[in-house]
């Protein structure tokens, strides 16, 4: 059993207002755009390199396991129409980017976890004082003589299968190595990151 941790960004006064003034217009499209962009989970706008939400799913902290932060890395993929000699157009892939909802380091972390607008709130909706919650998950999972589990050590004891896809192959071209064959966490600056987003 684990818990996970949320930051909540808070909306300026400007978008706040600009919700309060759909709101009073009854203007449901724009109410319902507006909630996505202030309050929803964050994500990619499709076809754009912008990342909207205001809630930010931080990581998780399991039992016997090292703190697992969410890495918050969004593929952007790139590529181009090029002619054929029939006359047609396709697509050609080029490596994909990536966008950072910050960087994958304790200085980066932080520096976001810190913001003036920005709460921690954990999955039951409870808020978290900030120095409390960061010191927690630099230090969860290292008792006295334990260090606590990542992948790598997890793997030794028992079988997993390895995960794939776009943002596995995009962090390992970044540069980070995983800790095993599976490829479910790195390490970052001492920390240890999903090499997935969506995980509770």
């Amino acid at each position: 059993m684990g818990t996970n941790y949320f930051a909540k960004i808070i909306p300026s006064k400007k978008r706040k207002k600009e919700l309060h003034d759909a709101i009073e217009a009854n203007d449901f499209p724009l109410i319902n755009k507006l909630k996505e962009e202030m309050y929803d989970s964050v994500r990619m706008e499709c076809g754009e390199e912008k990342i909207i939400g205001g809630l930010v799913h931080l990581g998780k902290r399991s039992s016997g396991w090292k703190f697992c932060w969410n890495p918050n890395v969004f593929v952007v993929r790139q590529g181009h129409l090029e002619d054929t000699p029939y006359g047609t157009r396709i697509w050609v892939e080029e490596p994909s980017t990536g966008k950072y909802l910050y960087p994958l380091t304790k200085t980066g972390i932080h520096d976001f976890i810190f913001r003036e607008d920005v709460l921690i709130y954990d999955e039951y909706d409870e808020l978290q004082d900030k120095e409390e919650f960061w010191n927690m998950a630099l230090s969860w999972g290292y008792e006295e003589g334990n260090e606590g589990w990542d992948s790598a050590s997890y793997e030794e004891r028992h079988t997993s299968y390895p995960i794939t896809g776009e943002l596995t192959d995009f962090l390992k071209r970044e540069g980070y190595k995983f800790t095993s064959n599976t490829n479910s966490d790195f390490h970052s600056d001492g920390l240890r990151f999903a090499g997935f987003t969506y995980f509770s």
